[in-house]
């Protein structure tokens, strides 16, 4: 007899040419970076900061900046939406 196909590492049941089939290797991918954040964290890196300078270099200290400002922005505007127009105005305390 020939073989056994590779199975999924996960389900077991899909076939695989990695170690995860394609129904499940975005959920594996998931948990492997989420271990690695939590691991990073606790050896006190900043690892999101690495991350910013890997993708933009010398600008990334601005990009971020830009980007926070950008984000908080956005969710003012978002919780002033769902506090209503009477909040949003002043005429509620």
């Amino acid at each position: 007899m020939g073989e056994r196909a590779p199975r999924c590492q996960h389900c077991t049941t899909g076939l695989a040419l990695r170690r995860y089939c394609a129904r499940c290797s975005p959920m594996a991918s998931a948990l492997y970076k989420r271990e690695a954040r939590r691991e990073a964290k606790a050896a006190g890196e900043q690892y999101w900061l690495a991350w910013w300078l890997k993708i933009y270099g010398e600008d990334a200290f601005e990009r971020r900046r830009a980007y926070h400002r950008r984000y908080m922005r956005q969710y003012r505007a978002r919780v002033a939406l769902r506090a209503g127009p009477e909040r949003s105005q002043g005429v509620l305390p």
